[in-house]
């Protein structure tokens, strides 16, 4: 993954699409150039020859894989870590492997194992090694959606409104685009904490609304059966109301009733 997500990065954030990626250890001389990127061999760390492993630093430095060392050097740490979820994951596995970061994050280790090892990362993996074709193909359709999502994340900003509708704090995505929701609203959410997002159904003609990071405050399954609903997850965190012509202020109360009694 370390490999993967390092050529992906390497090519969103401007090197150029016909640049070769061969996977083996660099010579001596490709170490020393400034014009070859090795990322995650080689045995040194220097952005000024462009070399960026992490196999040499000593393990009481802070775990920072080749893909996380590459973003910090091109400014892009911070919002790589806000934007996706998997960045800071992923790092942690790589440099000290799958027990200790889940202990860290206070996981069972055989639930972090099955999402670091199951067939279909591992199909990619063993693809990405084995099938120069493939490898690139990959890496540039990786960049493209970290490009894409970046442009996306800079464009967001200001069609959100955030509102207070009976008595909750409310992110409202109606404005923005269906893309710009999917690929944003999560990273979004994390940063703002609210109770709620509002955005419109991309299979209907009413209301999305998603309850964020589990608020106890906020459960969508009690307004199943009501008039404005369409469909209400028995999960509570999802519910799609029938049109837009909807009273939110009832549609939140209702979904905190019996919170409140």
């Amino acid at each position: 993954m370390d490999d993967i997500m390092s050529c992906a990065i390497a090519y969103a954030f401007g090197v150029p699409h016909d640049a070769p990626i061969e996977r083996r250890n660099p010579s001596p001389d490709e170490l020393d150039s400034d014009k070859v990127l090795v990322m995650d061999v080689g045995g040194v760390h220097d952005p000024a020859r462009l070399d960026f492993d992490h196999h040499q630093r000593a393990s009481t430095d802070e775990p920072k894989c080749a893909f996380r060392l590459l973003a910090e050097w091109l400014g892009a740490d911070a919002e790589l870590r806000a934007l996706c979820p998997w960045y800071t994951a992923w790092n942690y596995i790589d440099v000290c492997g799958t027990a200790r970061t889940a202990a860290m994050f206070g996981a069972p280790v055989e639930a972090l194992a099955g999402l670091v090892s199951n067939p279909l990362s591992d199909w990619v993996i063993r693809r990405f090694a084995d099938d120069p074709t493939l490898r690139r193909k990959l890496s540039l359709t990786l960049s493209k959606e970290l490009d894409l999502t970046r442009r996306c994340w800079r464009s967001i900003g200001p069609k959100i409104v955030e509102r207070t509708i009976a008595g909750l704090p409310v992110a409202d995505f109606t404005g923005c685009l269906s893309e710009e929701v999917s690929r944003c609203s999560s990273a979004w959410a994390r940063q703002h904490r609210p109770a709620c997002l509002l955005m419109r159904d991309s299979r209907g003609a009413g209301y999305s609304l998603l309850r964020c990071a589990d608020d106890p405050r906020v459960d969508f399954s009690r307004c199943a059966g009501r008039p404005y609903t369409l469909f209400a997850h028995p999960g509570g965190f999802i519910l799609k109301t029938r049109t837009p012509d909807v009273d939110l202020e009832e549609v939140l109360s209702d979904a905190q009733s019996a919170a409140k009694v």
